[in-house]
């Protein structure tokens, strides 16, 4: 009885996500929209209440003197003002890049997969790193290709099972030779794909909950 050989496993290919701007166009859209809408929410109340202020002051005021002091105030309040609101900016640029980052990084690692699946290999899926979001749809993700990987490799099993009953009856069908031998590509390439790249995690040793996923 003769099995169809199963080719050498390649090394999984590692990958590491590109620094902090995984997603520059997502990640850069977003954080500017939250910067300039934090710049707008502290600047106009700000601005607003400083014009009030002077107007106000303009009326009251009469005295020369006490003028250009109110005045030399106003110019001051005006700075505070505009720090301010270039600081909740700024601050909520941060939050919206940090955010961004927990978002696109597992997009990117998960269109990683895909590459790899599109190549007709499985990929070694690993956790997400501590902190990143779309954790369920991860998961979905990964026992969806878990399924697919164990249904391919149950199709391989029936083949080679199916391979050795044609060449037990292949003195009697030469005619089966084509078959055998088309069937038996189709075995090697299944076994190539399911054969290591399956995931740790479906093997029961995930790695680390903080463990990069790279």
């Amino acid at each position: 009885m003769e099995h169809a050989s199963t080719p050498a496993v390649a090394p999984p290919t590692r990958f590491r996500r590109r620094g902090y701007l995984v997603d520059r166009r997502f990640q850069l859209k977003y954080t500017l929209l939250l910067a300039g809408l934090g710049l707008v929410l502290a600047l106009v109340p700000g601005l607003g209440a400083w014009q009030a202020h002077r107007q106000s002051l303009e009326i009251a005021v009469t005295d020369p003197v006490l003028r250009a002091a109110v005045e030399a105030g106003d110019r001051h309040l005006l700075l505070v003002a505009v720090g301010i609101a270039l600081a909740v900016s700024l601050s909520l640029a941060l939050v919206g890049l940090v955010v961004t980052h927990h978002v696109a990084g597992p997009v990117y690692v998960m269109s990683h997969y895909l590459s790899a699946l599109a190549q007709g290999r499985y990929p070694r899926m690993r956790p997400l790193r501590r902190g990143d979001e779309l954790k369920e749809f991860f998961e979905l993700f990964q026992r969806a290709v878990s399924v697919m990987r164990e249904r391919e490799s149950r199709h391989a099993t029936i083949s080679e099972e199916v391979v050795r009953r044609m060449r037990n009856v292949l003195d009697r069908a030469p005619d089966l030779q084509p078959a055998i031998a088309a069937l038996e590509g189709l075995v090697r390439e299944e076994r190539a794909a399911v054969g290591g790249e399956g995931s740790r995690a479906e093997r029961g040793g995930g790695a680390p909950a903080g463990r990069p996923a790279s």
